[in-house]
């Protein structure tokens, strides 16, 4: 089965455009006929969404959001607890489902379910749209014959880590809106009043202060070379992220990050959560942990703390050493993360500790979250304030500097 757009005209002579399931163009057009549709344009539906980064190459690979991977798990999970078949539940999600690429993924995955291929490998022809760890647990499901708890699991799991991204980016909009806001203010100030402002010195005889030079200095290429300025970022922002994409450059970012003060432990936190989030997902949805810890690695968004899992999963599985022992030898971890993994390891409650782990790195990461929100806007007003009673010395200085002058 595949999924074909169509263009067709209606028997009142109206144009029809959508998408339908067919196991051939053929088909398709019979299934358009028995409708009393007349179709002009049949043609296989392209899995493609336009996005920004589709500017920048046409041949990228759909990607399914976290949301979205979870608005399925969910859907798909409700429809097993009916006892719905595979094929079934999966041709009702593909009827609701809007996002045409996503939709193309379901059917072809729907179409080899019903030529008799596993669901996981089915999934697995399409790792943008469902991760390794959607694959290997589905996998474990349907081995176990408990699928339509593992895809709760996997609900919750990814509605979870939505949840967090999406406090995060709600955290940064406030920061973001004063940092532009504070910064066309400044911008607008040096481009429109002080030149105005900076006229009335023109006839003033004396050495003007240097805080005043400085000042009129930054005001002239504002509004003289503002062109130059914008090609100068512009290079600069290409050259960066031209960079940061080469493996040598995201090594410095990732090493960089775990450098600067404060961000060096939230961004700590975070990868270890949805470490052990992850971990604690699949172990308690029967899979075992050296392949776990296959999955779980690839949460490690920093390159120095996936090297480290790297060690950490081959002295697990080829090594035979503990969890826990492990992760000390790469001196990555807490030490109190590894203490509460050797317990668990200890009293075979491994995937419940790591729970108790992941709960902990959560109420840390969300207290350091609201901690650096509410310290944020006092340092922009002090940083604003600074900038402002610049400004403003620079211009009172000159205007002190002839009072002087004329007493």
């Amino acid at each position: 089965m595949a999924l074909y757009s169509y263009k067709a005209l209606t028997a009142g002579g109206k144009t029809e455009r959508g998408t339908l399931n067919a196991a051939s163009e053929n088909e398709a057009r019979s299934t358009l006929q028995g409708r009393n549709v007349f179709p002009l344009e049949i043609r296989p539906s392209r899995p493609f969404q336009f996005s920004l980064g589709s500017l920048f190459n046409l041949s990228r690979e759909p990607r399914l959001p976290v949301q979205g991977v979870a608005s399925f798990a969910r859907q798909f999970a409700t429809l097993l607890d009916a006892t719905i078949p595979y094929d079934s539940a999966l041709d009702m999600i593909l009827d609701q489902t809007k996002d045409i690429a996503f939709k193309a993924v379901l059917s072809d995955v729907r179409g080899r379910v019903v030529e008799g291929a596993y669901l996981a490998d089915a999934f697995g022809r399409y790792p943008l749209m469902f991760p390794p760890m959607v694959v290997n647990m589905v996998r474990s499901g349907e081995a176990s014959g408990t699928l339509p708890l593992i895809m709760h699991r996997l609900a919750d799991y990814y509605e979870n880590v939505s949840r967090q991204r999406s406090k995060i980016a709600s955290a940064m909009v406030y920061p973001a809106f004063m940092m532009v806001f504070g910064t066309g203010v400044v911008v607008f100030m040096l481009t429109s009043i002080i030149p105005k402002i900076t006229a009335l010195f023109d006839n003033f005889g004396a050495q003007l202060p240097l805080p005043t030079r400085f000042l009129i200095a930054t005001s002239n290429i504002l509004t003289g070379y503002w062109w130059l300025l914008l090609i100068m970022i512009f290079v600069a922002a290409w050259s960066l992220t031209h960079y940061l994409r080469t493996e040598k450059g995201k090594m410095a970012r990732d090493r960089l990050e775990l450098k600067i003060p404060f961000w060096k432990d939230l961004r700590q936190k975070v990868l270890l959560e949805r470490f052990a989030q992850t971990l604690s997902t699949m172990l308690n949805s029967g899979v075992e942990l050296k392949e776990a810890l296959i999955v779980s690695k690839q949460v490690m968004e920093n390159r120095l703390y996936l090297a480290a899992m790297e060690n950490v999963t081959f002295d697990v599985q080829n090594k035979g050493l503990p969890l826990a022992t492990a992760m000390r030898r790469t001196e990555r971890f807490p030490e109190d993360m590894c203490q509460m993994i050797a317990i668990g390891e200890e009293t075979a409650s491994l995937a419940p500790m790591l729970d108790t782990v992941q709960n902990r790195l959560s109420r840390e990461v969300n207290a350091m979250m609201d901690g650096a929100t509410a310290l944020f806007e006092p340092i922009m007003i002090l940083g604003m304030g600074l900038v402002v009673g610049f400004i403003v010395v620079s211009i009172l200085l000159p205007l002190l500097q002839l009072n002087q002058l004329v007493g």
